[in-house]
């Protein structure tokens, strides 16, 4: 099977156990947790198979690739989609109707919200405002669902002074975090922490010299791997595979609108004046040509 072709619908635990065979002894302990703990699988991190297998991670990698993957994420995306997303999926029992689904989700948001707030870590929280505030611009990265996200951080960025842009594109991803420096700060919003495009990006953003500030819902991926500071915010997907069928990045939201708080806090003046000169644009938006 090729990298580049997604294999068909409940194949895939089969092509592990074909392409067995194949791998070198190392690789083949790593393909051996895939098929004996297909479960475990979808929920751990690469270094938990590497050690479950008693080898490197890089050789979890290697191995997934061999089997035909891009690497470990697309092999337990897939692996979890074969093993039937549904199944993870809480029967509603609520039967008020819609009204009584919308109510019992608001309820999970405001329980999960208050647990995001408890974890914090006070020297993270510091560590990340004071980089925002010393940049000279900001990268902000995020793709799929996490592309709104990041496009709002830029906007509330820039809104209080900061210079900010998010583009959309890989490829403008890419060659943006090159153009990086030391002075520069790249923050990255990913819900798992390994979508391909997004971690390619960090990883020039880092080699450049940047800072990198991840916002995802996993203390281990390879996005955290690489950050300067991480905020973890899952917000109730208590799995992987609740994760990546959610279609909500609310906890990142949270995030992103709770640090632009504490950096006007930080610097209220600054952020005043910039707040003045975005009003000025808006107001002359509304202004009437004259008679």
């Amino acid at each position: 099977m090729s990298g580049t072709v997604i294999p068909e619908m409940g194949s895939v635990p089969a092509l592990i156990r074909a392409g067995v065979s194949a791998l070198h002894p190392s690789e083949q302990r790593v393909a051996q947790v895939f098929i004996d703990r297909p479960e475990w699988t979808i929920e751990a991190a690469a270094q938990d198979v590497a050690d479950a297998a008693g080898t490197s991670r890089a050789t979890v990698v290697r191995a997934a690739q061999r089997l035909g993957f891009t690497g470990y994420p697309q092999l337990r995306v897939l692996l979890a989609r074969d093993l039937g997303l549904s199944a993870t999926q809480p029967p509603l029992t609520d039967h008020s109707g819609a009204v009584g689904v919308v109510r019992a989700y608001v309820r999970e948001v405001a329980s999960a919200a208050h647990d995001l707030a408890a974890l914090l870590d006070p020297e993270d929280v510091q560590r990340g405002v004071d980089l925002l505030r010393a940049a000279r611009s900001i990268l902000v990265l995020g793709n799929g669902l996490s592309a709104p996200v990041a496009m709002e951080a830029a906007m509330r960025l820039n809104a209080i002074g900061r210079n900010a842009e998010a583009p959309t594109d890989h490829v403008a991803q890419g060659v943006r975090a090159r153009l990086l420096g030391p002075e520069d700060v790249c923050l990255v919003v990913s819900g798992s922490g390994s979508t391909r495009p997004t971690v390619q990006a960090a990883r020039a953003a880092r080699t450049a010299g940047a800072a990198l500030i991840a916002m995802t819902a996993f203390t281990t991926s390879p996005l955290t791997e690489i950050a300067t500071v991480s905020f973890v915010s899952a917000l109730g997907a208590g799995s992987f595979r609740d994760e990546i069928t959610r279609t909500s990045r609310l906890s990142q939201t949270i995030m992103v609108n709770a640090l632009i708080r504490a950096l006007i806090q930080a610097d209220p003046e600054a952020a005043q004046m910039a707040q003045a000169r975005m009003l000025d644009v808006i107001g002359e938006v509304f202004l009437q040509d004259p008679p």
